[in-house]
């Protein structure tokens, strides 16, 4: 039931397209379409004279200016997060090991 596919009207800059998704993620389909709309219109009130193709490319090229920062910002945090993981890791093996040095000095 969760591959079912689903037909979804979509309003996108004054046009309606039909697209077809997993139920599911028809709620997020619908936010996509919005997003999309609005990044057109944003060209649009910018650069109102242009036609309909040349604010669709510019539009694509903003979203994926977008997603290319997020994804660059992503790997940077995730980069972080390994190092930190790391650094984490080696001073639990020292106190590991100086927990374990001294618990021998005591038995002795």
């Amino acid at each position: 039931m969760e591959n079912e596919k689903k037909t979804l009207k979509v309003n996108i800059f004054g046009s309606e397209y039909t697209l077809k998704a997993n139920a599911a993620d028809s709620a997020q389909v619908y936010q996509i379409a919005e997003y999309v709309d609005d990044k057109m219109r944003e060209i649009q009130n910018l650069k109102p004279n242009r036609p309909l193709h040349q604010i669709a490319i510019l539009a694509a090229l903003n979203i994926a200016e977008e997603l290319f920062t997020l994804r660059e910002s992503g790997t940077e945090n995730i980069s972080d997060f390994k190092n930190k993981i790391k650094e984490i890791s080696n001073k639990l093996e020292l106190g590991m090991k100086k927990l374990s040095e001294d618990n021998e000095y005591i038995r002795d």
